[in-house]
């Protein structure tokens, strides 16, 4: 009788384990999964684009802190129009930065909801069409201040010995910084840290 008692409570044991086991598995699936992982999470391409992901699938795109800060105020030269359906790395759009121009890509595949014409804030809204394997190609939201410092020391290392007016007091970059590049470093600077091939055209 004492046997059958204590192998009774074994079975207990083992099947109470099972369960809570089966359990932490099926939390630990839900919590890799990119549609509860990436709600308005903050991603970057690496030509200074940025996606915000939000709660309906959709995502907003924009110029990130680094591009901001290079341009200054800008006006949107070529838009695409809504229910354009973009992959990522297509260009997006094409930005007016005093007289010249520069493009930038898509961080993220989707189809073209909205448009910003002021650039502030965001440019583009986004249907998504394939989160799952792209994020991949982006730097997630806890690397993007690194990242983003680790650009800024690259462009005073290339070009501050030339660009006093582009940098403040205690060397931080001045608004609009990119503006006061010569019209050959502004092409070297544009395929470097936007890869832009043909941003006049």
């Amino acid at each position: 009788m004492v046997f059958a008692i204590v192998a009774l409570m074994f079975l207990l044991l083992i099947g109470i384990s099972f369960i809570v086991e089966q359990k932490r598995k099926r939390e630990a699936v839900v919590a890799a999964s990119p549609t509860t992982q990436t709600k308005s999470e903050i991603y970057v391409h690496p030509s200074h684009t940025f996606a915000k992901i939000l709660q309906d699938n959709t995502v907003e795109i924009g110029l990130d802190e680094f591009a901001q800060r290079a341009f200054g105020d800008v006006t949107v030269a070529k838009m695409p129009a809504v229910g354009t359906k973009l992959r990522q790395g297509d260009r997006a759009w094409t930005l007016k930065v005093g007289d010249r121009l520069v493009s930038q890509r898509m961080p993220i595949s989707g189809e073209i909801l909205q448009t910003n014409e002021t650039a502030k804030g965001w440019v583009l809204k986004a249907k998504l069409s394939d989160i799952t394997t792209e994020l991949a190609n982006l730097i997630k939201s806890a690397s993007v201040v690194p990242w983003l410092k680790k650009a800024r020391a690259q462009f005073v290392t290339d070009y501050s010995g030339e660009l006093v007016p582009a940098l403040q007091d205690g060397g931080e970059l001045a608004e609009g910084f990119a503006r006061h590049l010569t019209d050959e470093q502004w092409k070297e600077f544009c395929q470097e840290f936007f890869n832009c091939e043909g941003c006049d055209s």
